[in-house]
Formats: C-alpha cells, sequence, structure tokens
C-alpha cells in the first residue's frame, strides 16, 4: 500500500520545525525499520538505514551569484532525495526531477549518493532554511542555511547633497547606505587632507584677516586632524574656507564592490586681501612689479587702479596678470620703463555678492647717483732726465737706451691713471716756481745796472 503525505508541525525547545513524512497505518512506530514507500517489511528482515555522509553546512553567497547546497547520502538504496524549502514550505526537488516552477532552480547528482541543489543568479528572498531528506521510517533528515549577503548601496534620499555654507556655521554632512552586512560608513576629503582641521583667524598688521592654523590647539587633537572620520554624520564645527573641498563618504560592508558618494562642500566669505610689499621703490626708466593675493568666494572681481581711481587694463607698458585657485587669486601688475607720473599710490581691489575690499602700495623712486671717473695724473719729462721739480726722471737712462741716434725730444707731458706719476697740481707748482725764478732774475739785474756808480 502506499502512504499518505502530509507536512506534520512540532514545537520542540520553542522552536519550529516543518517534518515531510511518509505514513503507512500498519507500521509499528516503536521499531526502528527502514523502508520505502512502496515495500513494506515485516520487521524480520531489516534493511540497512542510509546515513548522511557530512552535514549541509550554512552557505554564504553574494547577490547575482550561485548558490551550491550539497547532500551527500550513504546506503540510499532504494530510498529517494528530495529538498524543500523551509520557510515557504515547498519541495524544490524529488529524486532526480525538479519540481519546483522557479527557473532558477536546479538539481545535480552523482553516484547515487550525491545530490546538489542549484540556485542561479541568488536573491535575497532566497535567503532560508533548506532541508535535503531521505524517505525513511523515521525520516531521515538535514538543514543547511543559506546566507544572502548584498554589497552596499548609497540611499540617496537620505543623504546630502552639494552644500554651501557662510564661514563661521556649523555644517552637518548626511550619507546612508544599505546592504547585508550592515555597511559601514566612512568619510574622508578627495585630496586626503584632514577631515577637521584646527584654525584661527587673526589680523595682521595691516588689519587684514589671516587664517592660520591654530597656535594653541587643544589637548586631544586626533580627531579634528583624522584623515578618516567613521559614522553616518559628519559634523564641522565653524567651517572655514579650508575646509572647502569635496567629501567621500564612503560605504562598504566586506562585500565587493564598495560605494562612495562624492559631496562638494563650498564655504562663502566676503574677499580678503594679502599685500607681501605695501612700499616699493623703483629707479627711473626701470620695470617694477606690484603683487596682491585675495581670497573669496564666491569668486570675486579683481582689478588695479590709480590714485585717481583710473582702471588700468592690460597692455601698453602694463602687464595685468590674475592666477585663480580655488578661492585664492594673485594680481600681478608689471610697469615697463618708468616715468615720473607713473610714481604714486596703487589700490587692488575685489568684490563679490558678499562685500568688497581694497589694498594699498605706495611706488616711490629710487635716485640712483652717477658713477664719477678718477682725474687723469700726468708725468713730465725733460730734456736732460730732470723734472720740473727738480728730481732725476728715473725712466729717463731706459728711454734714452738704444735711442742714442735718435735727436731727443722737446719737453713733453705724458697723461696717465697710474697712481704713481706726478698729478697735475704738482705739474702747475713747477710752472709757478720758474715764472717766480725768471721773474726774481730779471729784478735783480734791472737792479745792479740802474744802481749808481754802476
Amino acid at each position: 500500500m502506499f502512504g499518505t503525505v502530509f507536512l506534520a508541525v512540532s514545537f520542540v525547545s520553542k522552536r519550529f520545525w516543518l517534518l515531510f513524512f511518509f505514513q503507512n497505518e500498519s507500521v509499528n512506530a516503536s521499531k526502528t525499520v527502514c523502508r520505502d514507500e512502496t515495500q513494506v517489511y515485516n520487521g524480520t528482515e531489516e534493511e540497512i538505514c542510509p546515513q548522511f555522509a557530512q552535514a549541509i553546512g550554512n552557505i554564504t553567497q553574494a547577490v547575482g551569484r550561485e548558490a551550491r547546497l550539497e547532500c551527500v547520502v550513504d546506503n540510499l538504496g532504494r530510498f529517494r532525495v528530495a529538498w524543500m524549502r523551509i520557510e515557504t514550505k515547498t519541495i524544490l526537488t524529488m529524486h532526480r526531477h525538479v519540481i519546483s516552477r522557479n527557473y532558477r532552480i536546479a538539481l545535480s547528482h552523482s553516484e547515487h549518493r550525491v545530490y546538489v541543489l542549484h540556485i542561479n543568479d541568488v536573491q535575497e528572498e532566497d535567503r532560508g532554511s533548506y532541508m535535503c531528506q531521505v524517505n525513511t521510517v523515521p525520516m531521515l533528515w538535514q538543514v543547511g542555511y543559506l546566507d544572502v549577503v548584498v554589497p552596499p548601496d548609497i540611499i540617496e534620499e537620505q543623504s546630502s547633497s552639494d552644500m554651501f555654507a557662510r564661514e563661521g556655521t556649523d555644517v552637518q554632512l548626511k550619507c546612508a547606505a544599505k546592504g547585508r552586512p550592515e555597511p559601514k560608513l566612512t568619510w574622508r576629503r578627495e585630496d586626503y587632507k584632514p577631515v577637521g582641521i584646527l584654525i584661527a583667524v587673526f589680523k595682521d598688521s595691516f588689519h587684514n584677516e589671516v587664517i592660520r592654523m591654530a597656535d594653541d590647539p587643544p589637548q586631544d587633537t586626533s580627531a579634528a586632524n583624522a584623515s578618516i572620520h567613521e559614522g553616518a554624520v559628519l559634523e564641522i564645527k565653524k567651517v572655514s574656507r579650508l575646509h572647502m573641498g569635496a567629501y567621500l563618504c564612503i560605504a562598504s560592508n566586506g562585500v565587493p564592490p564598495a560605494v562612495s558618494r562624492r559631496i562638494t562642500l563650498q564655504v562663502n566669505f566676503p574677499p580678503m586681501i594679502w599685500i607681501p610689499n605695501q612700499l616699493v621703490g623703483a629707479p627711473l626708466g626701470g620695470n617694477v612689479t606690484l603683487e596682491c593675493n585675495t581670497e573669496a568666494y564666491p569668486e570675486s572681481m579683481n582689478y588695479w587702479s590709480r590714485h585717481n581711481n583710473e582702471m588700468i587694463s592690460d597692455g601698453g607698458r602694463f602687464d595685468v596678470i590674475f592666477t585663480v585657485s580655488t578661492y585664492k587669486i594673485n594680481m600681478i601688475l608689471t610697469i615697463h620703463q618708468l616715468i615720473h607720473t607713473d610714481y604714486g599710490i596703487y589700490h587692488c581691489l575685489a568684490r563679490n555678492s558678499l562685500g568688497n575690499t581694497e589694498g594699498t602700495i605706495r611706488l616711490y623712486e629710487i635716485h640712483v647717483p652717477q658713477s664719477i671717473k678718477e682725474p687723469s695724473s700726468a708725468k713730465i719729462h725733460s730734456l736732460n732726465g730732470v723734472s720740473a721739480t727738480g728730481d732725476t726722471d728715473p725712466d729717463y737712462e731706459k728711454d734714452q737706451t738704444g735711442k742714442s741716434d735718435e735727436k731727443s725730444p722737446e719737453t713733453s707731458i705724458t697723461f696717465t691713471e697710474k697712481e704713481d706719476f706726478v698729478n697735475s697740481g704738482s705739474l702747475i707748482r713747477a710752472m709757478v716756481q720758474e715764472v717766480m725764478v725768471s721773474v726774481s732774475i730779471a729784478i735783480l739785474t734791472t737792479y745792479v745796472l740802474l744802481r749808481p756808480g754802476t
């Protein structure tokens, strides 16, 4: 006789089990007898019972992959193996046939002992318990669990988008993700700078605001200067321009691939100017370069002007160069071939929707003294080698060597710039002495000739 097939539910230690039985009323349940559903034994002969060679175990597979649950039975004999899904009370396979209408379910078998349940393109709804059972009495069964893991995915509706904030306010960037296991969320900057930066605002000698690293930061700086922050919310207190940039929310749970969301933080603030040199000097006819550095966001409109509010444009003797880097602008003004009217006050100005500011540079003239040539010195040669001062000329004999056949020249004066020659003042003194001697001789001669009694 064929027994009737039914599902029995029993509660053992508060656990829910679904058991698949083949029942026959003539069987004495107290005896341990192995039989199939078509053959009844009289109890005097017992068939060797099948037994599982190994446990199915717990299987973990990612969404979209293939899951394999293997059931190995020794001494199967005439008995049959079936697979069923416990949560849905669904029979999936019976012996060598697929019963389920789910096209993703398949069965493979070998050696009349290995029965493998294949679940292709695994989905989250496939997660659960699967039973491998043999139609013995009592029923032989074991359960394996399939865990379906899901790679992380960012939930855009619950995450922050690109954000604008005024400098000095508090900012919160939020990120949400789903997956199995629960994704871990981390934050980092795209440029790998610290997520939170300790800053302080100072005023320089020209009352310009300058943002720097704090001179006296708190003792616990690990959180502020860490390059990675963990958690669903990234909070930045008193946001500054140094926090401006792109932030990445990275979700990972050990199931590849990890995903990230890029959030851009823009910090708005009015223009500020920093001038390296406010007093610049240059000579007439030369070239000079004036420099200003501005910071502003949104990006400011920058230009140069003179003290008469005349805007300076690029061209002619003026070169105007603006170099933009994020919220910073470097302003360079070069003036070629300076003239008198170029000297005076110059202004560098910056304007945006939040305000405006300007810096002042004074250009003054540098007077460069002209170089003076050293006076020439002179040396006098006489006919006999004696100078006008009565000193013997040391070069006279050298000049006469090899020139005995030449006629001696007239007295000459040779000018040179060597320091060992007689300078022009010595020459004048020598000439005055000769004139005075001549005059004295003339006076003495006249006196002798005109003296009475001569």
